[in-house]
């Protein structure tokens, strides 16, 4: 056990490493510069718990001085708030503190160079100067809390969810601070993605079917650092597919390109069909579209696919005025609306049959584009907004 929680402060001293630092913090003799890597996973494997050094970059800084020499100390500390392993309040993981060196010129960290059998690092003056560091821990867990979360780390192989922050210190050989820097990040790993709409099985299209060639597709997933997201849509032909996923492998109506897997999304949670880029969809045909998220991770990137939904484009017949139908922004109003409402507001022999939009878009009285009115109408679509009333000027 002691030398598990022994490998467990290596660990937790480079995490605190990991995250801990960016460009923002003050100075009066001592400047902070660098940048810190932000990964969606951490997985321990990417680390020698024995020694805390590892082969993934991190972070990088640069620690300088106005003037030189000076004698200068740096204290870590990690902090963590983790409901999943029963610490609700805010409980330092790890404070280590360097004893006091001298620096004679600008010193670059990059934590590839570090790990406990690191005696000896190098400035940049020409020629380097040795710094000899050495540190002692000021605060760690208990045993009890740092078992709780060695399990969860051999469990999942990974750093448990939670609101971690890391903090830095430069302080002067009496302890007065030169410079600090912290950062709070929470680590929340997806876990799935859930097509939301237009969303079915093949077995039940009637239920599934929208009337506009350009829907707004709507999913949800966990929030995560540095995570990219795509989607891919094919037409379901039943006289060559045996099942979605052959169609979802076999051509794509988005990307256009056919070279190309996937389409890269500018939103995480939502994309409507664009008017061009992609082969148009096709009254009474039935699609296939699948989501997947990108993860930046300590160990590379990982894919994650959602399930493949399946949703057929209907033939309106409900309005007489076809023209109507052609226009993207009424088609995505439609879509929101439901079939019945809109058919009250738009439909033959009511108020706003034959109405055409001029592009001139208000919300609230203020100018808006038509971006920001899908995005609201995708927000009502997926229940983050709900219609109060309708009324007609």
């Amino acid at each position: 056990m002691i030398k598990s929680l022994n490998k467990f402060k290596y660990m937790l001293l480079y995490c605190s490493i990991l995250v801990g630092f960016n460009n923002q913090g003050y100075s009066q003799n001592i400047t902070l510069t660098g940048n810190i890597f932000e990964y969606a996973t951490y997985y321990i494997n990417s680390f020698d718990l024995s020694t805390g050094a590892t082969n993934v970059q991190i972070f990088r800084y640069q620690l300088t001085s106005d003037e030189f020499p000076t004698d200068i100390k740096i204290n870590f500390r990690a902090s963590m708030i983790s409901p999943t392993l029963g610490i609700n309040s805010e409980q330092t993981i790890i404070e280590i503190q360097t004893n006091t060196f001298t620096l004679n010129a600008p010193m670059l960290l990059d934590n590839r160079d570090i790990s406990s059998e690191t005696t000896v690092i190098y400035d940049q003056a020409n020629p380097p100067n040795t710094i000899e560091l050495s540190g002692q821990v000021i605060e760690s867990l208990d045993p009890m809390q740092a078992d709780a979360i060695l399990q969860s780390v051999m469990t999942t192989g990974k750093i448990a969810d939670g609101e971690y922050t890391f903090s830095i210190q430069v302080l002067s050989d009496n302890d007065q601070v030169l410079a600090s820097d912290s950062k709070t990040i929470n680590i929340q790993s997806p876990v799935s993605i859930t097509l939301e709409s237009p969303a079915g099985s093949l077995a039940d299209t009637l239920d599934n079917t929208i009337y506009t060639n350009f829907p707004i597709f709507q999913w949800f997933s966990q929030p995560c650092n540095g995570c990219e997201s795509y989607i891919r849509i094919s037409h379901f032909n039943p006289s060559q597919h045996n099942s979605p996923e052959d169609a979802i492998e076999d051509q794509r109506v988005l990307p256009f390109d056919q070279s190309e897997d996937w389409s890269l999304l500018d939103a995480p949670n939502s994309f409507q069909y664009p008017l061009t880029g992609a082969y148009p969809l096709e009254p009474g045909n039935v699609y296939c579209w699948q989501v997947m998220i990108k993860m930046p991770t300590t160990s590379g990137f990982e894919e994650m696919l959602s399930n493949i939904s399946v949703f057929k484009i209907g033939i309106s017949g409900e309005i007489e005025n076809s023209s109507m139908i052609s226009n993207p922004f009424l088609l995505a109003l439609k879509n929101t609306l439901g079939d019945d409402q809109f058919n009250a507001l738009f439909g033959p022999g009511n108020d706003l049959q034959g109405f055409i939009p001029t592009g001139q878009l208000e919300v609230n009285g203020v100018s808006v584009d038509e971006s920001s009115i899908n995005y609201l109408l995708g927000q009502i679509q997926s229940d983050a907004l709900k219609i109060r009333s309708v009324t007609i000027e």
